[in-house]
């Protein structure tokens, strides 16, 4: 069995390079979205100078509806002119290889995300796809996105069902690209089971959904704000949250939904009690960055500016409405939680692919 683990995880992670994770060539990457005047003008620009927010993903993800509401309120608490623009490519490689090519001294920022800094270091300690930047040289500044895992799956699937399915076959899920921190979360846990997945990539959070809703997958991986419309509508249900308590707020047809966890008083009943599943609780969402040797003057600027946005309930009320966390950190806390970050990662690889 764990042959076939690291044969599926090796297999996805091949696509996944042939799809584009590939190296920078200094200009903007393929597929560059700027924020048009229309949208810089509903960010409130200031008419001082403009900061660019680089954002990995594409327009209408969860990554991008942050960066582009950190846009609009930070020009409430600055002089400057915070505008987004998407470079998409590699779930966030192209992006990371452009930025790192960068002189420190640049004022753009990037939406710097967990799952890019853990497959930055799977490629380079285990050679999962080719990695041609180095995360030292991104720094993350203020964390502005914590997220809670969910696992969705169609309307009457249980628990029960999906686990049992790992087992006998294994289950296709889909939410991010091979290695991605959804299938980090999935896959170890999984593991311990003795079941195997397999990650299906798709562009988006909403191909990412359509894939479970047309049967093409077993499991979406997601964030909450992702299908908080689609639980509501009853084409999709949470199952499990990826968290030490179970997850409330999301209401169905039927009325509110209490999603269980993977560990406490809160955890699945289908789950074992007598195992740990705390290695599948892994930090998800992102930071806006800088570039690494940026002056500390900027970097301190840009905390301030951070911490008043997160004081601003225009920002932390509307993180609330859509289920994501509040969880602020700034400088070298934000770069502590990172590590311990990636450690979590590198030993959920080694759980779902047999190396331990």
């Amino acid at each position: 069995m764990k042959k076939r683990i690291v044969a599926m995880v090796m297999a996805g992670v091949m696509a996944c390079a042939a799809a584009g994770c590939g190296s920078s060539s200094g200009s903007a990457p393929a597929g560059t979205q700027a924020a048009d005047a229309q949208d810089a003008q509903a960010a409130g620009g200031n008419g001082g100078q403009t900061v660019k927010i680089i954002c990995p993903y594409g327009v209408g993800g969860t990554a991008d509806a942050i960066a582009r509401k950190y846009a609009l309120v930070a020009n409430n608490h600055s002089d400057y002119n915070f505008i987004v623009e998407n470079m998409t490519g590699g779930d966030g490689f192209q992006a990371a290889n452009w930025y790192t090519d960068q002189d420190p001294s640049t004022t753009d920022l990037l939406v710097y995300g967990f799952g890019v800094a853990y497959r930055h270091d799977l490629g380079k300690a285990y050679q999962t796809e080719v990695v041609d930047f180095d995360r030292s040289d991104i720094y993350p500044v203020a964390d502005v996105d914590d997220r809670t895992w969910i696992l969705y799956a169609k309307t009457g699937v249980t628990l029960a069902e999906i686990l049992e399915k790992s087992k006998n076959g294994g289950v296709k899920m889909s939410g991010g690209n091979p290695l991605s921190d959804p299938h980090l979360a999935l896959g170890s846990l999984l593991a311990i089971e003795g079941g195997r997945v397999m990650t299906v990539p798709y562009d988006g959070g909403a191909a990412q959904k359509k894939g479970l809703t047309d049967g093409e997958v077993d499991v979406f991986v997601g964030t909450t704000q992702a299908a908080l419309e689609d639980v509501e509508a009853g084409t999709i249900t949470p199952i499990l949250a990826f968290s030490e308590t179970g997850f409330e707020g999301f209401k169905g047809p039927q009325g509110a939904i209490a999603v269980p966890g993977i560990a406490g008083d809160d955890m699945a009943p289908e789950l074992d009690a007598s195992k740990d599943y705390t290695g599948s609780i892994l930090p998800a969402g992102g930071y806006i960055a800088v570039r690494a040797g940026a002056d500390q003057a900027w970097i301190d600027e840009i905390v301030e500016i951070s911490k008043a946005v997160w004081a601003d309930p225009e920002y932390a009320d509307w993180i609330g409405e859509i289920m994501l966390n509040k969880n602020e950190l700034y400088d070298a806390d934000a770069k502590a939680f990172l590590e311990e970050g990636c450690a979590k990662a590198i030993a959920a690889f080694e759980l779902l692919s047999g190396q331990q």
